[in-house]
């Protein structure tokens, strides 16, 4: 099969440090590619693959100074105006950008299909609505919920993928709570350090800060630091991210706002790192309240309820963690992607 994945110009795939929809994107390049498929990756020019690589910018955006964030569209079109160019060699097209590709799939000759790693907001819903007839897959079943599930045509739900066996649980002697994901108001940095304090128990944070959630870092995050109780560490890699799973008695997930997945929830659960987390939704797609994690509504829930997490078998986190493999993710997608190709063998 010839299949081209579409990525962001804003990250390189796989991401550095933070980047869930782009290390989605290279499980799925490579899980394809070492499948014997005909892959092709559209992302940035310092991006790792196995596949066929086409650029337009030279490294990902978020960190190239050169461009201010109001040129990046830019590069969005460049990069359709590659895709439409090359459309005639693919038998499907993958997109990961999200709306900004739409007009541009919307009369190719080959199968198309756009996964949605982003809830829909008002500014393009208008993009999504003129282009609902397009094939999409969303990433939960909540997602359809919050995102247009009587409009779009979806045509499955596929949950995200990770590496397991990248995940193996790690005992280092379990001391503190984390915090791992971008700090913002959505991500729940601010209820994190609230729920350590009240137990009283170390919380390591990492993750990016954008431009955006700055003013947010300043003055709700940054003033509660304390030495060796509250700390920032900014974003990690691959290995940091591991041993930090390894040392938490959990990870505290506080979500204000509607998650689609959460990379995170699974990669804890795949090294026995149970969570507490906020009802919000894929929350309870993903964890088992009382067996892998505690869900609840409010910080001070989480608080009270935290002696019970002391008590799990840590061993239910990785049961949990195996349904949500890459290699489960790269079947289910292959499937979605026969499915779309067979009116157009029939033209």
């Amino acid at each position: 099969m010839r299949i081209a994945q579409l990525a962001t110009n804003v990250e390189c795939v796989p991401p550095v440090g933070y980047g869930g929809t782009e290390l989605i994107v290279h499980y799925l390049t490579e899980g394809f590619s070492r499948g014997g498929h005909d892959v092709t990756l559209f992302a940035t020019g310092d991006s790792h693959t196995t596949a066929h690589l086409v650029s337009v910018t030279s490294k990902a955006l978020r960190t190239n100074e050169q461009y201010r964030t109001t040129q990046w569209q830019a590069f969005d079109i460049q990069m359709m105006m590659k895709v439409r160019e090359m459309a005639s060699e693919f038998d499907v097209i993958h997109n990961h950008m999200g709306y900004q590709a739409l007009p541009y799939l919307a009369d190719l000759d080959c199968a198309v299909v756009t996964t949605l790693h982003n809830g829909i907001k008002t500014y393009c819903a208008p993009i999504f609505k003129a282009y609902s007839k397009l094939p999409y897959v969303s990433i939960s079943n909540a997602y359809r919920r919050f995102n247009y599930g009587d409009l779009l045509n979806y045509v499955a739900t596929i949950y995200n993928g990770i590496d397991v066996d990248a995940f193996m649980p790690q005992e280092l002697g379990r001391k503190y709570l984390l915090f791992l994901g971008r700090v913002c108001r959505d991500k729940g940095t601010k209820e994190a350090i609230e729920i350590a304090e009240k137990l009283n128990l170390p919380l390591k944070i990492a993750g990016k800060v954008d431009a955006l959630d700055q003013e947010y870092f300043d003055t709700l995050v940054r003033p509660r630091l304390k030495p060796s109780l509250i700390e920032y560490i900014g974003e990690v890699g691959p290995e940091e991210k591991l041993a930090l799973y390894a040392g938490a008695l959990a990870v505290v997930y506080p979500i204000n706002f509607e998650e689609p997945f959460g990379l995170v929830m699974a990669e804890a659960l795949a090294t026995n790192t149970p969570l507490m987390a906020f009802d919000r939704g894929s929350v309870r797609e993903l964890l088992i309240d009382g067996e892998n994690a505690i869900i609840g509504n409010t910080v001070d829930e989480l608080v009270q309820r935290y002696p019970e997490l002391q008590k799990f078998d840590r061993t239910k986190c990785r049961e949990q963690a195996l349904k949500f493999s890459n290699q489960a993710m790269i079947e289910n997608y292959l499937g979605v992607y026969e499915k779309l190709m067979q009116p157009s063998k029939t033209r």
